[in-house]
């Protein structure tokens, strides 16, 4: 994930406004949202927008690196508030959201990306790996506590939980990880 320099308080402001309007507007219209919808949603001007990304895809790439920063903060308070199962399972229900609500998200830096189309993004390796990072603590925490199956990895987890959040529509990604949840949470035997 990128690093931003710092800001004047008004220019962080700006920043802050421009991905949230842009959150929202691509979420609204799509990839092909207009620059200039965004700057206006966002009340600032294009000049603006321009100064802080250069770029549609740069643009994009802030709001879902945003999104990511998220995700992976919330992995570290479910760990520091809940019991190692609990915390583990409130995660993936955290990552079952998040990518049910950045699939328009994730079609517009896809749409955006300019790089060889056989290969993965740079920002997107990225992105999975900081998921990975922040989900293997949770994991582990469950699988010392004997929440989770002890035959489970990170890798695996993700993928599936990942098939779950795009399987069918977005209402039923629930149930489906209630599914996927029965399979590596370890039968007690009575």
């Amino acid at each position: 994930m990128t690093s931003r320099p710092p800001r004047r308080a008004d220019a962080q402001r700006n920043y802050e406004r421009l991905l949230v309007a842009a959150e929202t507007v691509l979420n609204t219209h799509g990839a092909g949202a207009s620059l200039d919808d965004i700057a206006k949603a966002a009340g600032v001007g294009n000049a603006t927008l321009y100064r802080h990304f250069a770029t549609r895809e740069k643009l994009i790439e802030a709001v879902y690196d945003q999104r990511i920063r998220t995700l992976c903060d919330v992995a570290g308070k479910q760990a520091a508030s809940e019991e190692p199962g609990k915390a583990l399972l409130g995660w993936l229900r955290e990552v079952v959201a998040h990518i049910t609500e950045s699939r328009v998200l994730g079609e517009a830096f896809m749409a955006a990306y300019e790089g060889p189309a056989d290969v993965e993004p740079p920002q997107i390796a990225a992105w999975h790996r900081a998921v990975r990072e922040a989900a293997a603590p949770l994991l582990a925490a469950a699988q010392d506590t004997g929440a989770i199956r002890p035959d489970l990895g990170v890798v695996e987890m993700m993928a599936l939980t990942t098939a779950v959040a795009r399987a069918g529509n977005p209402a039923q990604a629930g149930g489906f990880l209630d599914l996927l949840l029965e399979g590596i949470i370890p039968r007690r035997e009575n």
